[in-house]
C-alpha cells in the first residue's frame, strides 16, 4: 500500500504526519511529491526522508493533479499491485482516518473510496458553501449524489492508476474530473465517514477561491451540458422516428446516435482526452450500458403507451 501526500510548502508537522503513518499503517510506504515548493522546505522534505518518506520533487509549482499525476506514474513503475492512498499534508487527515480509508479500498480495490466529511462544528463558511455547491452540481450533472465531493482523503485500486493518468487538469479541478470520470464509467464511488479537521480556519490552504472554484465547476458545467444536449438530441430523434417505424427501431436508432455524440463529447471535450489508449475498453463498457438500458427503455415505453400515456410522456418517464 502506497499513501501518496502532495505537498506545496509544507508546515514543520509534515515528518510528524510520515511517524504517525508509520504507526497506523507500518505495511505501508509513504510517497510525498513537492509540488516546487522551492529551496527554503528542502529541509522539511528532507526531515520526512529521514522518517521514512519516498519524495518526489521536480522545480516548478503545476499544482495539486500534477502532483497527483506524477504520484501515480511512481506508484506504476515501483508499485504496481498497491493500493494508492491519496491524504493531505495540511493536517486535515488524521492517520487513523488514512487507515480507515486505506482498509475499505484493501477490501475493495474496485471502487473509488472516499473518505468524507460531516461538515459539523466549528468549519470555515468558505468550505461549508463551497462543498455544499459542489455537491449539488455534482448530483445534477452526473446523477449521483456524492457527499463531500472535494475531500483530498481518497483510494484507487492498482488497475484504476492508468485511466487517472488521462483525467486533465493540473490544479484542484482534477479531483473532481476525477469523480466525474468514474460517474461516467459507473465505476462505484464508497463513502467512508471521518473527522472534519481545519487547523486554525484553514489557514494551510493553497485554494485560491476564485480561480480555482471557476476550475473546479467549469468540468460540472460542460459534463452537464453534453448529458443534457444528448436527452435532447435523443428526445427528438425518437418523436421524430417513432411515428414512421415504431417505437423499437426509434428507440434504439436514439439511443445509438446520442450514446455516440455523448461519448465522443465527453471523451474528447469535457475529459480532454482523445488518445486511443483506453476507447475500445471504454466504449465496449459503454455500448454493455447502453444496451441494458435500450431494453429497459423499449419495454417501459410499450407498457405505459399500453396504459394509456401519450408516447412522448412515456419516454420522458423512462429517461
Amino acid at each position: 500500500m502506497i499513501v501518496l501526500i502532495p505537498s506545496l510548502e509544507p508546515t514543520d508537522s509534515l515528518p510528524d504526519l510520515v511517524k504517525s503513518l508509520a504507526a497506523a499503517l507500518p505495511e505501508a510506504r509513504v510517497l510525498i511529491v513537492d509540488d516546487g515548493s522551492g529551496p527554503a522546505y528542502a529541509p522539511v522534505f528532507r526531515a520526512a526522508e529521514k522518517c521514512g518518506a519516498v519524495v518526489v520533487e521536480y522545480g516548478t509549482n503545476r499544482g495539486k493533479g500534477y502532483a497527483l499525476r506524477t504520484g501515480f506514474a511512481w506508484c506504476m513503475d515501483h508499485a504496481p499491485d498497491d493500493v494508492v492512498v491519496c491524504a493531505d499534508s495540511d493536517g486535515q487527515h488524521t492517520p487513523g482516518d488514512i487507515a480507515t480509508v486505506a482498509a475499505e479500498a484493501e477490501e475493495h480495490p474496485d471502487a473509488v473510496v472516499l473518505g468524507v466529511r460531516a461538515f459539523s462544528g466549528n468549519v470555515p463558511a468558505r468550505s461549508r458553501i463551497g462543498n455544499w455547491m459542489s455537491e449539488q452540481f455534482f448530483r445534477l450533472a452526473s446523477g449521483v449524489r456524492v457527499s463531500d465531493t472535494q475531500t483530498g482523503l481518497r483510494a484507487y485500486g492498482p488497475h484504476q492508476l492508468a485511466g487517472l493518468m488521462d483525467i486533465p487538469g493540473d490544479r484542484f479541478e482534477w479531483e473532481l474530473g476525477a469523480l466525474l470520470a468514474a460517474a461516467d464509467s459507473r465505476r462505484e464511488i464508497r463513502e467512508v465517514p471521518i473527522e472534519t479537521v481545519y487547523l486554525n480556519g484553514n489557514s494551510g490552504s493553497h485554494f485560491r477561491p476564485v480561480a480555482d472554484s471557476w476550475r473546479v465547476f467549469r468540468p460540472l458545467l460542460s459534463f452537464a451540458g453534453a448529458s443534457f444536449g444528448s436527452w435532447a438530441l435523443e428526445m427528438l430523434l425518437f418523436l421524430v422516428l417513432q411515428g414512421h417505424i415504431g417505437i423499437v427501431a426509434a428507440v434504439i436508432i436514439a439511443r445509438v446516435i446520442s450514446g455516440a455524440a455523448n461519448f465522443a463529447f465527453n471523451k474528447t471535450r469535457v475529459f480532454n482526452d482523445p488518445s486511443p489508449r483506453l476507447v475500445r475498453r471504454q466504449a465496449v463498457e459503454y455500448v454493455l450500458l447502453a444496451l441494458f438500458l435500450t431494453g429497459v427503455t423499449i419495454l417501459g415505453v410499450k407498457l405505459l403507451v399500453f396504459a394509456g400515456l401519450p408516447v412522448w410522456l412515456a419516454k420522458c418517464t423512462l429517461d
